[in-house]
């Protein structure tokens, strides 16, 4: 073992478990979840396990290296590791504490989410980037190591991205094999509302849907969600007006107005609706690009339930744009379960 390099690489072991704990306890913590619920083979664990399974061995095989990193380099990965703590400690304690943010929107999400999320995003960025490091260290000692570390850890985003796009377009989501039901709920996820107290084009073919299910007797209820924005009618209360112009009719709409994101949704689900005699079966309606990370929040919620896709089609500009932003909402969940 290389006495030179052990110091540092002591230290960024220790830092990295406890990094690594700590963004378990985003995930469960801060969610409200007891150790009871982790799930060993969900792909959101698998991820950071995995992860910290690779530094860790390229840590080892730095201490058995014979050659000495340079002190540039030890300090480099001293700076890079605490960072990537600083980063997921301050998210963590931001949330726990309730600091409050500006209510603003950027990106059509909450600033705090988007702020939130930017640090955890760079603090798994740096993570990787820590791991290509000490992968080219062991070829490559000079400036240049930084360098082929930058376009290697490029090169690995683009793949994990692109592979999370896929996996966001590989299921259909419609209702041709459900049979009617007496003892089935439909939850119809909140979308925007326009100005003029209206539901969105998205939103209302996700009313649409519902309308057209219940029509079919394959829900027996329909649950709205969604609060509002400042001075807007809540996304719930936008919902039951728009269907009751469907002629859907008022007893049978539930709704909840104070959830504001999709995974607020998913735990008012498991709260309200899941386990409850009244209904054998759950339906989550919504649109094909947003239902792929919508079951992978029930899964990590141990929420039993079926993605149902809207009929709203889009052009292929919007389309793209908003599986690009799935795919970044789904990898954030994933990881750090926001």
């Amino acid at each position: 073992m290389n006495k030179n390099n052990t110091t540092i690489l002591i230290y960024l072991v220790i830092v990295s478990l406890l990094n690594f704990l700590l963004t378990f306890m985003i995930k469960y913590d801060l969610n409200a979840l007891s150790i009871s619920n982790f799930n060993l083979f969900y792909i959101g664990n698998l991820i950071p396990i995995a992860m910290e399974g690779v530094l860790l061995l390229f840590i080892l095989g730095q201490m058995l290296n014979k050659n000495s990193l340079l002190f540039s380099h030890k300090l480099s990965l001293a700076v890079l590791i605490s960072t990537t703590f600083i980063l997921v400690l301050a998210s963590y304690l931001i949330v726990k504490m309730g600091v409050s943010f500006p209510s603003d929107y950027l990106f059509s999400y909450p600033l705090k989410k988007v702020s939130i999320g930017g640090a955890l995003l760079l603090s798994l960025i740096l993570k990787l980037y820590i791991i290509t490091l000490l992968l080219n260290l062991f070829f490559n000692k000079g400036f240049v190591v930084y360098l082929k570390s930058l376009f290697t850890t490029i090169f690995i985003l683009i793949i994990s991205f692109g592979s999370i796009f896929v996996f966001t377009i590989i299921s259909e989501y419609n209702e041709d094999n459900l049979k009617p039901s007496n003892n089935s709920i439909g939850v119809v996820l909140g979308a925007a509302v326009w100005n003029d107290a209206k539901p969105s084009p998205i939103f209302k073919g996700r009313i649409e849907k519902a309308s057209e299910l219940i029509r079919n007797k394959k829900i027996s209820k329909i649950q709205l969600t969604g609060s509002n924005a400042p001075g807007e009618i809540s996304e719930a209360r936008t919902a039951y007006k728009y269907g009751l112009n469907l002629g859907i009719k008022k007893h049978l709409m539930l709704l909840e107005e104070k959830t504001t994101t999709t995974t607020e949704q998913i735990k008012y689900i498991k709260k309200e609706l899941s386990g409850s005699r009244n209904y054998t079966s759950i339906l989550i309606i919504s649109d094909q690009f947003h239902l792929t990370r919508v079951l992978e929040i029930c899964k990590f919620f141990d929420v039993k339930a079926v993605g149902i896709a809207s009929n709203y089609k889009i052009n292929w500009e919007k389309l793209l744009y908003y599986r690009f932003r799935e795919s970044v909402a789904l990898l954030f969940f994933w990881l750090f379960a926001i």
